[in-house]
């Protein structure tokens, strides 16, 4: 706990979900005008990877040292509101999807947040 920026990580989940939801709402719309049949699914997953990505590169450009854990623990927020709001919402969430979220999350995350201080 003692190598996480709280503030690298807030700022980046911040972006991070910015991303998301512009993202998830641009792409929508492009399929829906084009007629793409699921387009609010496919919106969503691309829009939660580019958040997972924004997220990581934010956090890891603002973290001192280990920006690549900075860049995971803010990914994993994202992950985390995903879930809590897919539960909410009376999906079951099966355990399965929930690790396979959160592995995305931190491969993305860290690996934009490496990128981002290369």
């Amino acid at each position: 706990m003692a190598s996480i920026r709280w503030s690298a990580v807030l700022f980046g989940l911040g972006a991070g979900v910015l991303v998301l939801a512009l993202a998830s709402l641009v792409l929508w719309l492009v399929l829906s005008a084009f007629g793409v049949e699921g387009a609010v699914g496919a919106a969503t997953t691309f829009g939660t990877l580019a958040g997972f990505a924004a997220a990581g590169w934010v956090a890891g450009r603002r973290a001192g040292s280990s920006p690549a854990f900075n860049g995971a623990v803010a990914a994993m927020g994202i992950a985390l509101a995903v879930v809590v709001t897919s539960i909410f919402g009376g999906s079951p969430a099966p355990i399965l999807q929930v690790v396979l979220l959160a592995v995305f999350a931190m491969l993305v995350g860290s690996a934009a947040a490496i990128m981002a201080v290369r």
